[in-house]
């Protein structure tokens, strides 16, 4: 189990929180959709999916060539505070307009 300062560190990144944004608000999504919300090129997104993934703090589930992902009900409920990070920190800015994004694809 990963001691707070370090889950504090690993969700630090920009581009790490907008992933746990897009997934907390969406659930399961498709890595093409985090690809093209964020504006990452694949090896970048599978190295900030990757140290999630390691730290158990999302699960990935492989549907033909895609892969998708959503975070894990375990670690929100042993570490509760990422939950309440997750739904005080990110009601604007570049975290809404991700969310709004989304939808977009989704049309």
């Amino acid at each position: 189990m990963l001691e707070i300062i370090d889950i504090l560190k690993l969700i630090a990144d920009n581009n790490r929180m907008r992933i746990l944004n897009i997934l907390h608000n969406k659930n399961k999504t498709c890595v093409c959709v985090l690809e093209d919300i964020l504006g990452l090129n694949q090896s970048n997104l599978s190295r900030h999916l990757n140290k999630l993934k390691k730290a158990g703090i999302i699960i990935g589930e492989k549907r033909s060539q895609w892969v998708d992902y959503e975070i894990s009900e375990k670690f929100l409920k042993e570490n509760n505070f990422v939950k309440e990070i997750l739904e005080a920190r990110l009601t604007g800015g570049i975290f809404l307009e991700d969310l709004n994004n989304v939808k977009c694809l989704e049309c």
